[in-house]
């Protein structure tokens, strides 16, 4: 069984490194630590999520002792989960780099008639964040063209871009994304006008806020939540990857001793809105272009990351399963006389999803020893005229019929969501399975 702290050492908040950076449709820190007792995970093992988005599953094996393997195809989100498990963080060095950089900025963002517009273009890229080569520094026009009308006002985007280019300067690679996390994660959720329900909207109008201070905030809460897991009597440590969990094998070098994932789930929603305007800011975007080519990159879930030169669905034509809901949607879409671009692919959609899916299923049989287990958080859908999918029993279906080297053991009900459109209790699962 997963070891409890020792009784001299205080838990943890569950907020610690949590907070650092949180995504809207991550789950919780107490599902991880649920299923690694369930699976009897020891510390010393390697647990690996390969849809890693903000780190959660990797956060909590590391303060359990545990090693992590992360991938996630979004540059951001990769970067999130990477800034988040590296606690190897000199503290003195941090207070004195962290104290250099307020003071540089309480000059700098001290005068409150700076010009409403500023630009940015002729400023030099000293080093882009980490391992993860942002492509450098992303003007205001740049950044408005690819977020949600609406999504911040100007005074404070032009805030946060003097903070962005003082937090470059720092020669420190891993003080200096800390900085950057700390900087995206203040840009939407203490400064945008941003709000999510799952979906991102618009909500709120701020004019003005107090950028230095929020910064400073979320660094002394780093300087603490790093303090705290560092005096624990034994950390995993963690590798993330910006990758593909489709070829995730040419990743993950050692076979792990478990699998905690939650993977995107079939439906309407553009998992990249969530996180644009904290793209652009740190340059993994620079323009459509670049976002065209991070789409092709991510497991296919809507109508907007499916193109013509996809074929993942060629693994599960021969589903009965899948292709029955498949058909089951293009009835719909006929019977409703449905005929818009976007709607015509919903099917399509279906096929890619699971067939991208199989692919990943047949990546983890590669790196997972014989005798542990996967748990594989995914939610129903009835995004498509309505038709009921349910996600965690048509994967046990993959399994099954493709005769992949893992027993199912369960599907256990986690919990359930309003659906956005419907507002219809929609159930999320959980898929256990076991490589045979």
């Amino acid at each position: 069984m997963v070891a409890l702290p020792p009784p001299n050492v205080q838990r943890l908040d569950d907020s610690c490194v949590h907070d650092w950076y949180r995504f809207v449709l991550a789950f919780s820190d107490q599902l991880v630590t649920s299923m690694l007792s369930k699976f009897q995970i020891e510390p010393g093992a390697t647990v690996l999520d390969p849809f890693v988005g903000t780190g959660t599953t990797l956060v909590e094996c590391q303060k359990l002792g545990i090693h992590g393997v992360g991938l996630d195809a979004n540059p951001l989100t990769a970067f999130a989960s990477r800034v988040k498990t590296n606690w190897a963080i000199d503290l003195p060095h941090f207070r004195r780099r962290r104290n250099a950089l307020l003071r540089q900025l309480r000059n700098k963002l001290a005068d409150e008639d700076r010009p409403a517009q500023l630009s940015f273009a002729d400023l030099e890229v000293s080093e882009a964040p980490g391992a993860y080569a942002a492509r450098g520094h992303t003007r205001h026009d740049e950044i408005v063209a690819l977020i949600p009308k609406g999504a911040i006002n100007s005074r404070l985007l032009e805030k946060t871009l003097i903070l962005r280019e003082a937090i470059f300067e720092e020669s420190d690679t891993s003080i200096r994304d800390l900085f950057l996390l700390a900087l995206v994660a203040m840009a939407v959720e203490d400064v945008s006008n941003l709000s999510f329900g799952p979906e991102v909207y618009v909500s709120r109008q701020r004019q003005d806020a107090d950028v230095y201070g929020l910064f400073a905030k979320r660094l002394q809460k780093m300087e603490s939540d790093l303090e705290a897991v560092q005096a624990l009597p034994r950390l995993g440590h963690s590798q993330v990857y910006h990758a593909d969990a489709r070829c995730l094998s040419q990743f993950v070098e050692t076979l792990v001793d478990g699998v905690i994932t939650s993977p995107p789930y079939p439906n309407e929603k553009d998992y990249t809105r969530i996180t644009r305007l904290e793209m652009a800011l740190l340059g993994f975007i620079r323009d459509k272009k670049d976002l065209r080519a991070l789409k092709q990159g991510l497991l296919r879930s809507n109508t907007r990351n499916v193109f013509v030169k996809d074929d993942n669905a060629q693994h599960v034509r021969d589903i009965p399963a899948i292709v029955g809901i498949a058909e089951e949607i293009e009835r719909r879409r006929i019977a409703r006389g449905a005929n818009s671009g976007f709607e015509k692919l919903y099917p399509r959609v279906v096929l890619e999803y699971f067939g991208g899916m199989y692919r990943v299923l047949a990546e983890l049989e590669k790196v997972m020893r014989r005798g542990v287990k996967a748990a594989i958080v995914v939610g129903d859908q009835m995004s498509y005229f309505r038709t009921p999918i349910q996600t965690a029993e048509l994967l046990a279906e993959v399994v099954i019929h493709k005769q992949l080297k893992f027993k199912v053991l369960d599907i256990e009900e986690w919990r359930t969501r309003k659906a956005t459109a419907t507002r219809m209790d929609i159930r999320e699962a959980i898929l256990l399975l076991s490589r045979r």
